[in-house]
Order: structure tokens, then sequence, then C-alpha cells
């Protein structure tokens, strides 16, 4: 009799640890995560945080690849454009492309001393490698800013 309650416990407790354990975290809440360390990084100009968010094939058409959008951003704090910026996510709506590869995210509004403009955020589904494990991270793949 013990033993068989005793299996039927562990049987329970393997079907609700099953239940419970999820597959991570949607694509949704990984894009904003993504977005919530843009902001932090750019509010705090960490840039080495900034590009851990841009993927390794980033391109724009006036930006080439990361390591030049990298010297840009950093020239640009460098002078001041990014003293007292500010980055509001607050009116972002994220769109998923029917693929479930790539994503956007807009308007990020960013504000600082030299005025104000919002951009939209190109995102793709990328794997990554933290702590020595892969796992599945939404990464910026372009930049498209309003008027430019």
């Amino acid at each position: 009799m013990v033993k068989r309650l005793a299996l039927c416990v562990a049987a329970a407790l393997i079907v609700a640890g099953c239940a419970t354990m999820g597959k991570g975290p949607t694509d949704e809440e990984l894009i904003n995560s993504t977005l919530q360390k843009v902001k932090t990084a750019l509010e705090s100009q960490n840039l080495d945080m900034l590009m851990a968010t841009f993927a390794e094939d980033f391109s724009h058409d006036q930006v080439p690849d990361k390591a030049t959008a990298r010297e840009m951003l950093d020239m640009g704090i460098s002078m001041g454009y990014a003293d007292d910026g500010e980055c509001h996510l607050d009116r972002v709506s994220i769109s998923m492309d029917p693929d479930g590869e790539t994503a956007s995210a807009y308007p990020v509004d960013l504000s600082g001393p030299a005025g104000s403009i919002s951009v939209e955020l190109v995102l793709g589904k990328r794997e990554i490698e933290v702590d020595g494990k892969k796992q599945k991270a939404w990464l910026v793949t372009t930049i498209n800013p309003d008027g430019v």
C-alpha cells in the first residue's frame, strides 16, 4: 500500500512538474527583453550592452555592418549626443512577420539634447550562447529612423 501511494505521488509530481514547466519565454517576451536591454544600454551609455542586442548580420543602407555601427555609436556617445538621453517604449507595438523569424518594434522614441526621433527596430530570431548554453534570442538586424 505504501509503495503504491509513493508511486502515485511520484507520478503526480512528475506530471505536475511537466505541466508547470513551460517551453521558456514566448517570442514577445524575448523581444520585450531585448527592447528593455536596448533602453537600459542607451540610457546608461553602455555600448557593450547595446551591441549585445545587435545581430552579427546587422546592416543598414548607411551602416554596412555591426562593426561600423559600433564605431558610429561610440563617436556619438563621445561627442555627447547620448548625454541625458531617454528611450521610451510605452508606445511600442510589436508586429511579427508570418515567417515567425522576423519582427518589428515601433515606435521606439528616443530623445536627448540634440532632439527626438522615433525609430523602428527590426529584429530577427537568432540562436546565441549564454554560459555555454544555446538559447533563442531576438536581436536587432536593422534600424529605420523616421524621416531619414
